[in-house]
C-alpha cells in the first residue's frame, strides 16, 4: 500500500551538463501531473509523462526538471551588446520624453530575453534524455520509497481499525440472537397490560412476533458487512493501488451499519452500530490518502 504523499530529488551530472529533477505528489482522486521543463528541453515533456504515468497511478504530481551547461559549455552563454545599446537607448529616450525620475538600471535592462541568454537554443535531444531520464527515475524511486514508507503505516493503523470494526459487528450478532425473544417479553407485557388479563390468544402473538422479528433481521446485513471486512483485510495483501477500492468497500459497511441501525431499536445494537459508523469515518479520512 503506498500513499500519495511524497517527494523525491536527484542530481546528475555528465560532462558539461547537470540535470536536477524534484517530484512532488499529494492527494487527488486522480492523476493530475504537472511537467516543468526549460524551454530547450520542452520537446521531451511527452516522454516525462509517459514515464511517471508507469510509476504513479493517482495523486496530484508536480515534476521539475532543471537543466544547465557546466564547465565549457558556460562559454555558450553571453550579453547582447547591440540589443542592450538599443534598449538603453530607447529606455533612457522615453525618460526623458516623459520627464520619470531616476536612471535606467542594469536590472532594467536585463529584464529583456534578447540581451542574455545562450549562443546554443536548440540542444541534442537524443544526447539530454538519458541524463534527464537518470535524473527523473532517482527522484520517482526516492518519492516511491517515501509513499511506500507512509503507506505501512496507514495500512498498520487501518488494520486495526477494521479489526474492531470486525469485534463490534461481533457484537452486533451476538445481540441480535437474543431479539425475538426480548420482542416477545415486550409484546406479550403490553397485551397483558392493556387486556389486564393473563388470557393471550397465543396465534395471534406469534403472528406478531414473526412480523416484528422479519423487520428486525438483520443476518444479511452482517453477512455482507462481514465479507466486506474480509476484501479490506485482504486488499492490504496486494501489490497494486487499492485506494479506490477501500473507498468503496467504506461506502458500503456505512450503508450496512446504517441499515443495521435503522432495523432495530436494541439499546446494545444502536450503540455499537454508532462506534461502528465513527470508525468508518475515521478509516474514510485515511484511505483519501492511499493510492
Amino acid at each position: 500500500m503506498n500513499s500519495m504523499t511524497g517527494f523525491g530529488k536527484a542530481e546528475v551530472s555528465a560532462k558539461t551538463v547537470r540535470c536536477v529533477a524534484e517530484v512532488t505528489s499529494f492527494n487527488n482522486r486522480f492523476l493530475e501531473l504537472s511537467v516543468k521543463l526549460p524551454r530547450q528541453l520542452s520537446s521531451l515533456e511527452a516522454q516525462l509523462r509517459e514515464m511517471v504515468g508507469e510509476r504513479v497511478s493517482r495523486g496530484k504530481v508536480s515534476l521539475y526538471i532543471g537543466y544547465d551547461e557546466i564547465g565549457s559549455g558556460a562559454a555558450k552563454y553571453n550579453i547582447n551588446l547591440d540589443a542592450f545599446k538599443a534598449y538603453y537607448g530607447q529606455l533612457t529616450a522615453i525618460q526623458k520624453k516623459l520627464k520619470i525620475p531616476g536612471q535606467v538600471q542594469m536590472s532594467d535592462l536585463l529584464a529583456f530575453p534578447e540581451i542574455s541568454g545562450s549562443s546554443q537554443e536548440s540542444i541534442d535531444e537524443k544526447k539530454i534524455w538519458p541524463i534527464v531520464e537518470k535524473a527523473a527515475d532517482k527522484a520517482l524511486t526516492q518519492m516511491a520509497l517515501m509513499r511506500g514508507k507512509e503507506g505501512a503505516v496507514l495500512a498498520h493503523d487501518m488494520a486495526k481499525r477494521v479489526s474492531f470494526i470486525g469485534k463490534l459487528l461481533g457484537q452486533v450478532q451476538a445481540e441480535s440472537g437474543t431479539v425475538v425473544e426480548k420482542i416477545r417479553e415486550k409484546l406479550t407485557k403490553r397485551i397483558q397490560d392493556v387486556l389486564q388479563s393473563s388470557a393471550i390468544d397465543q396465534n395471534r402473538l406469534e403472528q406478531e412476533i414473526a412480523i416484528y422479528a422479519e423487520k428486525s433481521d438483520i443476518t444479511e446485513e452482517c453477512t455482507r458487512f462481514s465479507s466486506h471486512i474480509e476484501q479490506f483485510q485482504n486488499s492490504f495483501k496486494l501489490k497494486e493501488p487499492v485506494g479506490k477500492k477501500l473507498n468503496f468497500l467504506l461506502q458500503e459497511m456505512n450503508r450496512e451499519a446504517n441499515t443495521i441501525a435503522s432495523k432495530t431499536s436494541e439499546l446494545n445494537i444502536a450503540k455499537a452500530s454508532l462506534e461502528i459508523k465513527e470508525e468508518i469515518e475515521k478509516l474514510r479520512e485515511q484511505v483519501q490518502n492511499v493510492e
